[in-house]
């Protein structure tokens, strides 16, 4: 994969795999840093993940290669995934599977949700490598914590629903303490 089809300093769809020495090889012309990222093994280009897929897709045939994906330009994101899950499943199996750095590399790649479309930052490595950062897992911090927030906020309102501190809001002309309204600020350190 080259630079100029990838969007540099932005975010893409992509499949990605931990690299794995007995898997994706190492030798001497390979970048050293490559052994704690994650390869990226598909870049989605112009297509959504909720796009309609060939449900007919002949993934499940045995003489299915992974060269006919691409056959019709760019395949589906989806179908990407499930053939590297189905080679997943397959080496999981031959427990003496290891990783040289990690050592629940097994469990990892055990999970049914190892290898799943991710939003990442895409960089090429001087020896040809492509590797992805994700980034998806940030969103998901920031999805908890605004989730977090607005069921505190539901709190909130139904506390100040309430005809006590209804009448404290009337004498006092403010609200009680334990019906302040949380805010934006600090959400991510509660």
């Amino acid at each position: 994969m080259s630079n100029n089809k990838l969007s540099r300093g932005k975010l893409n769809l992509v499949v990605c795999e931990m690299y794995n020495k007995f898997i994706h090889g190492y030798d001497e012309n390979s970048y050293d840093d490559v052994k704690g990222h994650y390869l990226c093994m598909h870049v989605s280009r112009n297509r959504s993940i909720f796009d309609e897929r060939d449900t007919e897709s002949d993934l499940d045939d045995d003489d299915y290669q992974r060269d006919q994906l691409y056959e019709n330009g760019e395949c589906h994101i989806n179908d990407v995934v499930d053939l590297y899950s189905a080679y997943y499943i397959n080496y999981v199996k031959n427990p003496t599977r290891k990783h040289d750095i990690i050592r629940n590399y097994r469990r990892i790649i055990s999970k049914n949700d190892y290898i799943q479309p991710q939003l990442a930052e895409v960089f090429n490595f001087p020896s040809g490598e492509c590797v992805a950062i994700i980034k998806t897992m940030w969103l998901k911090v920031v999805q908890r914590a605004w989730r977090r927030l607005l069921n505190q906020r539901k709190e909130v309102i139904n506390k100040r629903k309430n005809p006590t501190a209804l009448h404290f809001r009337e004498i006092h002309g403010k609200w009680p303490r334990e019906c302040s309204y949380p805010s934006v600020n600090g959400m991510f350190w509660r």
